[in-house]
């Protein structure tokens, strides 16, 4: 494995508002976005598995379609199929200003496995989602933004399917050769645990990672390696106190397959450049599929922090030249 470290070593910017990033937010308007982080989990905590909760798995597509059409977005249920049904991905957007730029994506997949509640699998991801389109919604971007919840991110069978929802979606986008600067993937992103040795991290990374849970990774590929500089530029200088490891991976992330299991490699697959963000799920939360991934188990104030620097990251690439 030959990856790099884009960006790591260098001292974090400061904020600029003319690239759309925000300063710091106080520690008040933290905990009121810790707040809101908190009622979206609740809302969407349970079993969201088509088949063993479908009541439940289409509660949880239709409340991310409410809060984005609530915050003023137009949003669409995009149908794609999958042995003999239909399901949707949601998709919300933000029109910019410049329709010949590049569109960007910021997407979390709303389903869970069939035996657990899923809290950072992966309703910690949808929340963030619905923070952020709250921010750029009150802006007014340069490039289109969308904000998508993906269905069918879990495996659906046994012979390994799963992203199915992702792949429909970036197949569709690639058919229509519709230019899309890059996608970020809110997978699991609430869970810290600052004690030392709780963060296991894979051989020969190349790279030094702390051995404390409580950093977010930024991972990409080779066609991402722009987009993942100039988001960590951006998320450290929205969030400074966040501990960020960026990670580029090559030959789409078949080196290391765990960088794999989200929906970031259907858009490796679909040749666009993406970016997975996550608290690293089973490398860091020991709840990761199991009956205990519980709301009692995350931590707010880290998804929070999270939050503000993918929003500001998002900002200033929307915005970007």
């Amino acid at each position: 494995m030959d990856p790099s470290t884009p960006a790591q070593a260098s001292p974090a910017p400061g904020p600029d508002p003319a690239r759309g990033v925000r300063p710091a937010s106080t520690a008040g308007q933290r905990a009121a976005l810790a707040e809101r982080l908190r009622r979206h989990v609740a809302a969407l905590e349970g079993v969201r598995h088509p088949s063993a909760a479908p009541e439940r798995h289409r509660a949880a597509r239709d409340y991310i379609a409410s809060e984005l059409s609530t915050l003023g977005l137009s949003v669409d249920l995009a149908p794609f199929s999958f042995r003999g049904r239909t399901y949707h991905n949601v998709v919300g957007a933000v029109p910019g200003r410049d329709a010949r730029r590049p569109s960007l994506l910021i997407g979390a997949h709303f389903d869970s496995t069939a035996d657990t509640p899923g809290a950072d699998d992966n309703a910690s991801g949808v929340a963030a989602l619905l923070e952020c389109a709250r921010a750029i919604a009150s802006r007014e971007p340069q490039a289109r933004v969308e904000f998508v919840g993906f269905d069918l991110e879990e495996l659906q069978t046994v012979t390994g399917r799963y992203r199915v929802g992702s792949q429909a979606l970036a197949r569709e986008k690639r058919a229509r050769r519709e230019a899309l600067g890059g996608a970020l993937i809110l997978e699991m992103v609430g869970y810290r645990d600052p004690r030392p040795g709780t963060q296991i991290v894979p051989p020969f990374l190349g790279i030094e990672v702390p051995r404390t849970g409580d950093f977010l990774a930024a991972v990409g590929d080779t066609r991402s390696r722009d987009l993942l500089e100039g988001f960590v530029s951006a998320a450290r200088a929205a969030a400074p106190d966040l501990p960020l490891v960026p990670y580029a991976t090559r030959l789409r992330g078949w080196l290391l397959p765990l960088t794999r299991l989200s929906d970031n490699a259907s858009f490796w697959d679909a040749r666009y450049p993406s970016l997975m963000l996550t608290d690293t799920a089973f490398l860091r939360n020991p709840h990761y599929h199991r009956v205990t991934d519980t709301s009692a188990t995350l931590d707010y104030a880290f998804m929070a922090a999270v939050t503000e620097a993918t929003a500001g990251a998002l900002a200033r690439l929307a915005d970007a030249s």
